[in-house]
């Protein structure tokens, strides 16, 4: 019996069979960047997945018009694009699993760069999205974009696709029309949620009318948009039970808007944090299905929301790109071999932003399907070496295992992980923690011989005869050249992190790039309320709402971050700096650029700001300052005469998505 059988169970939507209740939803990926064409990175992709077992993949959004969102979105504007969908859906269907197309129509949120000229939507506004000025749309716009829907359905439908997703979530054009807070129109289309719901409900009937009864219709919503003034799970619910009425097969339930200050894909967002939004919407519709998104990392958390009838379907996105075989592995009773997505947005969002191809920190096949076809059996099996296991050593150590390799891996303490293995829980970035656990399970099942509290020196390494060494020992921290660095008081990252040192009073961060703008919000939250008593406090009224709000956000450090560069955030994501950076404001975390550190002295640190010298409060310095490569064993392994390889931070590589790719990049070469 599986231990996931409500997630491995068929559901039917419409007149569509699904074997499992996993959906890869739609994800934005950048691989169709020649005018929305299907290209074979994207078939490619959602082969793979698809062999991996999903039983619906979305993909999309699928612009239904030159409006939409322009030439980087899969096109479904055209009949000359039926072609193009009818490969990916031969591909997927192949494979065994269903397919269908997002019907993309972002309206003010269509960047004008991108599509020639100002976005339309239900009034005239400038998009707190695009920063836009966007125009209102006339009579004859709303039944031409209607128009496209229902055609862009006709067109999936006859390129062979299983089903559509109309998209009325993340504050895209359909939110536009329900929101109060944009829509200010005094027509039939706005004042009453009645109104403010008609433009979504008059596409579902044209599009139901483009493609029959028995096709499946589905939609995406907002569970809620956080949004002052805009809907929440309220309203959601209303606009969901009048979709279901209209016609629609499937509801597909997120959370927020694009625009929203609540973080909804990051770390902050606990796993399954959404799962409430989907079942309140679920409470009430009568009998049409529903889909949960957002933060669902695991089969068990999968499982836990079926169970307690949130919702019917489970939406997968950015773990799907993590592990395509997530499904596969769940099925066969081995979740501990899945990579999980760790919410990091690196490889991602990140990418997204940079308008590049999407790839993924853990996975770095993804984004590179058709040209990478994974790692390939050895010619001729060899005995290899790896010292250290951090992420890009582990990583290094299954590639090459997987092809057949003997591989020994060699790590000085007691765990593997590297960094990975202390900074993810203080930092709030628990799923990091998940990178050594399924690492060391793939290590054990591909037979790698794991030799930790091992330090490793030329001479044992040469005796194992390796025909190669990778050298993927990482790196420890700068001390940087300033008066007063040694004195008791002064401490780095990383013994703050490992909870070696505890800081006092007033604590001065000495460098404001990630590290130590992460570790001076982890020494900010010190005091601050934790979960358990927020949802004491919470739950028996022991504060009020307000009371416990301030000290949510209350610690008992006064920090400051000095910064010699001009501006702080040095290695943060741009999807994941508006975060970091609301943190800071919100813990009251001062932050100084363009400073020159002159001393650290007895409660004080000296340094120059604004062309002044200044004595700033200090109780406790912490070091943020760099790290330096620990390479010293690459020179006298090479006078062995051995072959040797240095990656991740011994080789000056920076982050986990940096040392995890060229592990996997030198383990597929070896």
């Amino acid at each position: 019996m599986s231990d996931y059988p409500l997630l491995f169970s068929p559901i039917t939507l419409n007149q569509l069979e699904l074997k499992n209740r996993i959906v890869v939803p739609a994800m934005h990926l950048n691989y169709t960047m020649d005018n929305g064409k299907v290209t074979d990175q994207l078939v490619e992709f959602y082969r793979v997945r698809a062999r991996g077992g999903a039983g619906l993949l979305i993909v999309g959004g699928c612009a239904i018009n030159p409006l939409a969102g322009g030439p980087i979105f899969v096109s479904l504007k055209s009949d000359e694009d039926i072609p193009g969908m009818s490969r990916l859906a031969e591909a997927v269907h192949a494979e065994g699993s269903a397919v269908g197309a997002q019907l993309y129509m972002a309206g003010a949120y269509s960047h004008p760069m991108l599509i020639g000229e100002p976005g339309i939507s239900s009034s005239a506004h400038t998009s707190r999205f695009t920063k836009s000025e966007c125009r209102e749309m006339t009579d004859e716009d709303i039944a031409q974009t209607q128009d496209d829907f229902a055609a862009a359905a006709r067109r999936a439908k006859e390129a062979g696709l299983d089903m559509v997703e109309i998209l009325g979530s993340a504050g895209y054009l359909i939110c536009q029309f329900l929101s109060p807070v944009i829509n200010k129109r005094t027509d039939e289309y706005g004042g009453s949620i009645e109104n403010r719901m008609r433009f979504g409900l008059e596409t579902i009937a044209k599009v139901r009318a483009a493609v029959g009864d028995e096709f499946c219709v589905g939609i995406r919503i907002a569970g809620n948009d956080f949004v002052p003034g805009s809907h929440t799970n309220e309203e959601a619910a209303l606009f969901a039970k009048a979709c279901e009425s209209a016609g629609v097969d499937m509801i597909n339930v997120t959370g927020g808007w694009h625009e929203t200050r609540v973080p909804q894909i990051t770390s902050e967002l606990p796993p399954g944090g959404f799962s409430y939004l989907a079942r309140g919407v679920r409470r009430a519709v009568d009998a049409v299905p529903v889909a949960a998104s957002n933060r669902i990392h695991n089969p068990g958390l999968a499982e836990d929301i079926l169970a307690r009838g949130d919702a019917d379907l489970i939406c997968l996105g950015r773990p799907s790109l993590a592990d395509p075989e997530f499904p596969a592995k769940a099925k066969a009773g081995r979740p501990d071999l899945i990579r999980r997505c760790v919410a990091c947005n690196q490889g991602c969002f990140d990418a997204v932003a940079e308008l590049k191809p999407i790839g993924c920190m853990v996975n770095p096949r993804a984004g590179h399907e058709a040209t990478d076809p994974g790692p390939q059996p050895a010619v001729a099996p060899k005995s290899i070496a790896v010292i250290g296991g951090g992420p890009g050593g582990c990583q290094a150590a299954i590639t090459a295992a997987s092809r057949g390799h003997q591989v020994t891996l060699i790590e000085a303490t007691d765990h593997l992980g590297g960094q990975l293995a202390w900074w993810n829980d203080p930092l709030a970035k628990r799923d990091f923690g998940s990178i050594p656990a399924w690492q060391g399970a793939a290590l054990a099942e591909l037979g790698v011989e794991v030799l930790l509290s091992t330090t490793a020196d030329a001479e044992m390494v040469a005796e194992l005869k390796p025909d190669a060494v990778v050298l993927a020992a990482g790196g420890r921290p700068t001390v940087p050249p300033i008066p007063g660095v040694d004195l008791p008081h002064v401490v780095q990252t990383w013994d703050v992190l490992k909870g070696e040192a505890r800081p006092r009073g007033e604590v001065v961060v000495i460098g404001g790039g990630a590290a130590g703008l992460e570790t001076a919000i982890a020494v900010a939250r010190i005091g601050a309320l934790t979960e358990e008593q927020v949802y004491y406090m919470a739950l028996f009224g022991a504060e009020a709402p307000q009371v416990i709000g301030d000290l949510v956000a209350s610690g008992s450090h006064r920090v400051t971050v000095l910064e010699m560069l001009p501006k702080v955030g040095a290695g943060i994501g741009r999807s994941t700096k508006w975060i970091v950076y609301g943190l800071l404001k919100r813990f009251g975390v001062a932050t100084h650029t363009k400073v020159e550190v002159k001393a650290i002295e007895e409660g004080t640190v000296r340094a120059v700001m604004d062309g002044e010298e200044k004595l700033i409060p200090a109780d406790s310095v912490i070091l943020a300052t760099g790290y330096t490569p620990a390479d010293e064993l690459a020179a006298p392994l090479k006078e062995l005469g051995l072959k040797v390889e240095v990656i991740g931070d011994a080789a000056g590589g920076g982050s986990a998505l940096t040392a995890i790719h060229q592990g996997y990049h030198l383990g597929c070469s070896l």
